[in-house]
């Protein structure tokens, strides 16, 4: 059936949430943003992946770069931030014991100026990159757009 999502055991209710940043010549970031598409709700979110079992979070982070964008960045850091989310109708049917939640760890990882990446056209069907406020204005989720204020916090 289309639009269903695929039941996957061996994913972990845990995630990693990545934002990347371009850096500029004259000091203003730049965020990546990909646009994400259906069965689910189409938003804009940064990089997003779920913890495979064996994974840990800091591999889950760099292999999800590297599956939706193409980067694979030598400075990838966590920033000590993480949250937990209850799961939608969408997470629990990719569990096959859905989790009461969902726990989020952010990282940032930052790219040359002038990198573009390669997305992957099963998850998103666009991207692009915003300033700080640009993004905030069109992240679809209050804890990104949270999670974003700590991330520019470093670039500040």
């Amino acid at each position: 059936m289309v639009g269903v999502p695929i039941r996957l055991s061996m994913r972990l209710p845990i995630q990693a949430s990545i934002f990347i940043v371009r850096l500029k010549p004259d000091d203003d970031s730049e965020y990546l943003l990909l646009h994400r598409v259906l069965p689910r709700l189409s938003f804009w979110q940064p990089v997003t992946g779920g913890v495979e079992s064996g994974e840990t979070i800091e591999q889950t982070a760099r292999r999800e770069l590297i599956e939706e964008t193409g980067f694979s960045p030598d400075d990838l850091r966590a920033i000590g931030i993480s949250y937990t989310f209850p799961p939608d109708e969408f997470f629990k049917a990719v569990y096959e014991t859905p989790p009461d939640e969902i726990a989020v760890h952010v990282f940032v990882a930052s790219v040359p100026s002038g990198s573009e990446p390669k997305i992957d056209p099963v998850e998103h069907d666009e991207y692009c990159w915003c300033s700080y406020s640009e993004a905030l204005d069109l992240l679809y989720w209050w804890d990104d757009k949270e999670s974003l204020k700590q991330v520019a916090a470093h670039y500040a």
